[in-house]
């Protein structure tokens, strides 16, 4: 049910990074459509572009226009879709975060992961908001500037068995290699510790 962007590149010269990681809503007939088709149509977007005026702004207004996509477009073939969607786009020094749902973006500080996402759940933890569902969602968005060098997004697969603290102690960003090997182990305990759910995670080191 998850999906998971990755996408690096640069514009009039300038490194841009976009990282999204979607979880379809499993208790819909087709919860995957909706993760899958925001990351087609982001990745879609992030390759077109050619300015990075208001950059935070433009994929905030992009992810309503998706959202509105995918209602008409579930709609019209009869299914029900829904997807979390948190995204986290770096520019020049600056991030620029758009989120419906309860995947997470983090930093990763000194001491702890601090978390730079807040869940759309009620008391009894289930979603307020997410993408595809309905006609005007509920979006966080935040910017800001970069004061960490590395950054975790990871669908509730992850953080539902794992705690933040055990999170942050394990993660290990020194080479490419042991980037990997974190990957690896973090979705590997959430296993361990029980989940069955997906688990999508990714780290991005700011070198």
């Amino acid at each position: 049910m998850d999906s998971l962007l990755l996408a690096e590149r640069e514009v009039s010269g300038v490194p841009v990074l976009l990282s999204v990681v979607c979880d379809g809503v499993g208790s819909l007939a087709d919860g995957a459509l909706a993760g899958t088709e925001s990351v087609r149509l982001l990745n879609e977007w992030f390759y077109g572009l050619t300015d990075l005026s208001r950059a935070g702004v433009r994929l905030r207004d992009e992810v309503s226009i998706i959202n509105l996509k995918i209602v008409a477009d579930s709609a019209k073939l009869g299914v029900t879709t829904a997807t979390t969607l948190s995204a986290l786009l770096l520019v020049d020094g600056h991030y620029y975060i758009v989120h419906s749902g309860d995947s997470r973006i983090y930093e990763v500080g000194c001491n702890r992961l601090i978390a730079m996402t807040t869940d759309t759940v009620n008391e009894l933890g289930k979603l307020t908001s997410c993408i595809g569902r309905h006609e005007k969602p509920e979006l966080h968005y935040a910017e800001g500037i970069i004061d960490c060098n590395l950054f975790l997004l990871c669908s509730d697969g992850l953080y539902k068995r794992v705690s933040e603290t055990w999170i942050f102690e394990n993660i290990r960003a020194d080479t490419r290699k042991s980037l990997r090997k974190t990957l690896s182990d973090l979705s590997n305990y959430a296993i361990e510790q029980g989940e069955r759910d997906n688990i999508s995670i990714a780290i991005i080191k700011i070198v």
